[in-house]
């Protein structure tokens, strides 16, 4: 497997997992600037989670430049990495 393609799958979950996060977020009923604030945690759980994921995949890209072969351990804890990060829209969502 090519360093890319390992690369390529990792960002596509992540997005995938971001794209759920924004999705999970309640829309206020009424519209208002006071149901918006009434969700001020839903919001402050999704930015935290948002950031803990993009500080993730900055960090990993930056390990990327070292890699210069991959190897079944590495793609294993690629998918273990992953397979934690995907429960991120679910505790986010218990908040």
């Amino acid at each position: 497997m090519s360093k890319e393609r390992l690369i390529a799958f990792t960002d596509a979950v992540l997005a995938i997992i971001m794209t759920i996060l924004v999705l999970e977020l309640k829309r206020p009923d009424p519209i208002s600037w006071q149901a918006l604030w009434d969700l001020r945690t839903n919001f402050f759980a999704y930015t935290i989670s948002f950031f803990w994921l993009g500080t993730m995949w900055v960090n990993l890209h930056r390990s990327w430049d070292v890699v210069d072969k991959i190897n079944s351990n590495l793609v294993w804890s690629s998918i273990v990495l992953l397979f934690f990060s995907s429960f991120f829209p679910y505790t986010t969502a218990l908040v």
